[in-house]
């Protein structure tokens, strides 16, 4: 039996280019660097955008060029309003921006991350944060010295944390305070439509293959455009979307364009008139305030909210790891992916596969891949085969050969905990 020599996938060959480069790459530069780890097969373009499907950090800056997320996060603003029980209590309740921008590997298995995070306090001291759990909420918990940097300052509730991303990668981060009486509204307002006309437009992209977009992907997608590398920095992404986009929340799945003009934008139009208005509604219903404390929107029941949460983790890992269960297309998680490809990358002229034509290619690809890795070879004529369906299909063969055909589906997992906005 011949010795066959293992190359890094291309899954770890695309992680290790992003990761490592000082600029977003095009797909002909990600080819370049995935050369100079492993041969590059006649299917190794769209095995690169398999691979890039894969990464979560792995984000779209412009058509046909990636960036890695915790690169783009360089210099980036996020805006925080503060509630009474964080300035009680020391910590920050995060949504699902707020924990790509902490954590930015979380959402790529949906794992705790333990490393400690750096946060230098403008004006005052530097605090050592970490993952915690609060009010069955993700939260940076950083203590009392934070309570007290805010009440020396005169900050309260309704004021804002200004979070600057000094290196994601080593976890470094300042923040400032910023009280409410001085945030610049019209700016704000101004660059809360971009952030709303950005989604729709992203969200409107992924229509064709699948219904829904989860939040924190609509996030990774909006890093990776740059909407918060500018200032002034954009309100709560889940109160923009709600109040200034023709977007809905689906229970369970996630962002999708209203087609039907149910959901109208209460403050997308920007004129002086409506100045007043957004005045009122920053005193009695606080900008940044999570839905379950008393905002308007979706989510205003916590239990309600919760509920519906855990139904969309469980969605989800159920379409990783539960590879036996009949799904539609549009549930299909390999076959989404496969058509988000083909549209944007396949092959003019030509129509997708059917759901079920396509489950039986990969079902060949894999029993090819299989004999590949019990006799060390493969016949011409079926490696040949094995490359046509690879490209076919925008599969890389290398994934399937690590998979472990012998366990079985259902590993353990525990829940991880949810975001109650």
């Amino acid at each position: 039996m011949s010795i066959q020599v293992r190359y890094p996938s291309y899954v770890d060959c695309v992680a290790d280019a992003l990761s490592n480069a000082a600029a977003p790459l095009s797909v002909e530069e990600l080819l370049e660097r995935i050369g100079d780890q492993r041969p590059l097969g006649s299917g190794a373009r769209s095995a690169a955008y398999r691979a890039i499907n894969k990464l979560f950090q792995a984000v779209q800056v412009e058509p046909g060029v990636f960036g890695w997320i915790s690169s783009l996060l360089q210099g980036n603003i996020v805006r925080h309003q503060l509630s009474v029980e964080e300035t009680r209590r020391g910590y920050i309740l995060l949504d699902e921006l707020e924990h790509i921008l902490f954590y930015p590997d979380f959402f790529q298995r949906f794992r705790p991350d333990n490393r400690r995070i750096q946060i230098e306090l403008m004006g005052g001291p530097t605090l050592q944060g970490e993952a915690a759990i609060e009010r069955k909420t993700w939260s940076l918990r950083l203590g009392p010295a934070l309570s007290r940097w805010i009440e020396e300052l005169g900050g309260q509730s309704g004021d804002d944390l200004l979070i600057t991303v000094m290196d994601a990668f080593a976890g470094r981060y300042a923040m400032r305070l910023q009280p409410h009486e001085i945030r610049d509204e019209a700016n704000i307002r101004r660059r809360n439509i971009e952030l709303a006309e950005l989604a729709e437009e992203l969200i409107s992209e992924d229509r064709r293959t699948r219904p829904a977009v989860p939040a924190w992907e609509v996030a990774a997608k909006l890093i990776g455009r740059g909407i918060y590398a500018e200032t002034p920095a954009v309100d709560d992404m889940h109160y923009v979307l709600h109040e200034y986009s023709g977007l809905r929340l689906v229970e369970g799945m996630g962002y999708q364009l209203d087609v039907d003009g149910s959901s109208v934008p209460r403050n997308r139009r920007y004129d002086a008139n409506m100045f007043s208005e957004l005045t009122d509604l920053g005193e009695s219903q606080p900008m940044n305030q999570p839905f379950n404390e008393g905002r308007s929107g979706p989510g205003n029941d916590a239990e309600d909210d919760a509920e519906d949460y855990e139904d969309m983790l469980e969605d989800h890992f159920a379409a990783h790891f539960s590879q036996n269960e009949t799904l539609s297309d549009a549930e299909c998680e390999t076959y989404s992916q496969y058509m988000q490809i083909f549209h944007e990358h396949g092959p003019a002229g030509e129509s997708p596969l059917e759901h079920e034509d396509f489950h039986l290619l990969e079902a060949e690809l894999e029993m090819l891949v299989r004999l590949e890795q019990e006799f060390g070879r493969l016949l011409p004529v079926q490696e040949q085969r094995k490359l046509a369906l690879a490209d076919q299909l925008f599969i890389d063969p290398d994934s399937l050969a690590d998979l472990d055909w012998d366990t079985s589906d259902g590993e353990d997992y525990e829940d991880p905990p949810f975001w109650q906005n």
